[in-house]
């Protein structure tokens, strides 16, 4: 549904940061505001992945350093959107340098940065680096930012598609991010309108770069956002987890405020004015009685008025008139990609093979086999001794084949996603006898 002058939109949103599978620490970080697992009015909202980069510990601390600078500043300025997004960003990217360059051991940090800032019925884009913000709108997801890497580039300068650029240049170089250079170029995107049922998806290319994004949007499609997050993070863990994996999932909704119902900020207006003026009428009735008419008349314009004003304030809830951030554009060329994701089939299936394959882990079954891992880190040679009860997970199993045998697809990857979640569930919580161990760097075995 579009948004008319009578639509405020409410925004749910969850996140998660995952190590990975071969990193020995987390160099992403992530903000979201308002708090998350709420269902609050969109308002001022803002998201923002940071993948970092740097030795020892500088690029863990260059990411946290923008995940901190970025939103404040940005909430804390109250010029339009684009401005405060720019200025924010380009803050950040000033702290960092100087950081990099108080001692050597943070020379040369440095992080990524891909922001979503909300107002009443939109949102903007602001970006550096090769971290993503998609949108899910009817089936379509769409990539709203442009990936500052070697890769696009070329893509770009050469004015074709990413997959034609020769695999022999690496995928993993950026162009541009915060802290290396004085000075940063921010790509602004926007504003784009909210609709009813949009899903934003905000990730860090440890995501992207094992996850294909019809996959993706499929489930962000048919999960709820706490759902789609843990669901993301371990598929990308199952194929290999080989960076930090961050991811963020948003979903817009719509509200209607109907005249004469009570509002979420307190008595619908119309009801609390009568109600003030019935209070005037009475105390004009009692003023007449004892002073006579004439000043009863006066006093009556008084009152009114001083009665209009509580009434109006009593039901706005708020001492001071809060304006919505102006959204100024359109700034950039996006979206860049789309991926249409319609064809739940293929996303059930791709979840059926996946389970097919740790079903045969975790029961021990013994194969060489290499075809059957292939969605999975990497080929393995199984003993017969089980690795994990699959009793928990097999009615959940059994339900979505009889949903995938039905046609109902978006069930059956529900199911899936339920089963995939648990299992790695139960592997995160390993009770230190080392039943799960990496033989490589990767796989679990």
């Amino acid at each position: 549904m579009p948004a008319t002058p009578s639509t405020t939109f409410t925004l749910r949103h969850a996140s998660r940061s995952d190590v990975g599978m071969r990193r020995a620490n987390n160099q992403d970080s992530l903000s979201a505001t308002p708090v998350e697992g709420t269902v609050a009015p969109i308002g001022e909202a803002f998201l923002m992945v940071a993948d970092g980069m740097g030795a020892h510990a500088a690029g863990e601390l260059a990411s946290r350093m923008a995940a901190d600078v970025i939103p404040q500043s940005f909430l804390k300025c109250r010029l339009s959107a684009p401005a405060a997004l720019r200025n924010a960003i380009r803050e950040a990217n000033q702290r960092i340098h100087d950081k990099g360059n108080s001692a050597p051991e943070f020379h040369g940090m440095g992080t990524t940065c891909s922001c979503l800032a909300f107002s009443a019925d939109a949102a903007m884009v602001g970006h550096v680096g090769d971290s993503r913000v998609y949108r899910l709108r009817g089936g379509k997801l769409e990539q709203l930012t442009f990936d500052h890497s070697l890769v696009w580039e070329m893509a770009a300068a050469s004015n074709v598609s990413q997959d034609r650029v020769p695999s022999c240049i690496p995928k993993n170089v950026i162009t541009r991010s915060l802290g290396p250079n004085e000075t940063v170029n921010v790509d602004l995107e926007g504003p784009h309108d909210l609709q009813d049922g949009d899903t934003f998806l905000l990730c860090s290319d440890g995501l992207t770069g094992v996850v294909e994004d019809a996959l993706a949007g499929s489930l962000i499609g048919e999960l709820d956002p706490e759902e789609a997050t843990q669901t993301l993070v371990d598929i990308a863990n199952l194929r290999g987890g080989p960076d930090n994996i961050s991811v963020i999932v948003a979903q817009v909704s719509a509200l209607r405020q109907t005249p004469g119902i009570v509002s979420s900020r307190g008595i619908e207006p119309s009801v609390a004015a009568g109600a003030a003026i019935a209070t005037v009428a009475l105390a004009v009735f009692l003023w007449s009685l004892a002073f006579g008419p004439s000043e009863a008349l006066m006093a009556s314009a008084v009152a009114c008025g001083i009665g209009s004003a509580i009434a109006l304030a009593r039901s706005s809830g708020v001492s001071e008139p809060q304006l919505p951030r102006i959204m100024e554009g359109p700034y950039g060329n996006g979206p860049y990609r789309s991926e249409d994701c319609h064809d739940l089939r293929q996303t059930a299936q791709t979840l059926r093979e996946l389970v097919d394959q740790l079903a045969l882990l975790c029961r021990g079954e013994e194969t060489n086999d290499s075809n059957h891992f292939g969605d999975i880190a990497s080929p393995v040679v199984i003993g017969t001794a089980p690795l994990l009860d699959w009793s928990p997970v097999e009615p959940l199993q059994q339900r979505a084949e009889r949903s995938i045998e039905a046609g109902n697809f978006a069930a059956a990857i529900r199911d899936y996603a339920a089963v995939i979640r648990k299992l790695m569930q139960l592997v995160r919580a390993d009770d230190g006898t080392h039943r799960y161990r990496a033989v490589t760097p990767g796989r679990i075995d």
